[in-house]
C-alpha cells in the first residue's frame, strides 16, 4: 500500500451467525477503533484510512474492509458521535468533536 494510506486490523474473537449479530455485539469496539483510525488524519500526508475487521462470521469469508477518506469526516460527526451520545459517553463525544476540528 501507498505511504498515504493507514491500515488498522481489528481481530474479534467469537462466532457469529450473521454480520448483524457481529456488528451489534461489537459496535462499541468498532466505533472506538474508527475514532483511533481517524486520528491518523491529523497527519496531513494520510489520504485514506482502512479498518480491516477479522471475525468468524457465518457465510462471510475473509476480512471486511472499511475504507475512509478525509471527506468521510461527516461519519464521525453524524454516526459515531450520535452513537456515543446515545451511550451518554460525553468524554468520547468531546474527543470526537475536537478531533473533527483538528482534521478540518
Amino acid at each position: 500500500m501507498s505511504d498515504n494510506v493507514e491500515t488498522m486490523v481489528l481481530s474479534i474473537t467469537g462466532k457469529y451467525d450473521t454480520y448483524t449479530d457481529f456488528y451489534d455485539e461489537n459496535k462499541t469496539v468498532i466505533y472506538n477503533n474508527i475514532v483511533k483510525l481517524f486520528e491518523n488524519f491529523k497527519n496531513k500526508t494520510k489520504d485514506q484510512l482502512v479498518l480491516k475487521l477479522s471475525a468468524d462470521i457465518e457465510n462471510i469469508s475473509g476480512e471486511i474492509e472499511l475504507k475512509f477518506s478525509r471527506k468521510d469526516i461527516h461519519l464521525l460527526r453524524k454516526d459515531v458521535l450520535f452513537y456515543f451520545e446515545s451511550l451518554e459517553d460525553y468524554e468520547t463525544c468531546n474527543y470526537v468533536q475536537k478531533l473533527c476540528e483538528i482534521i478540518e
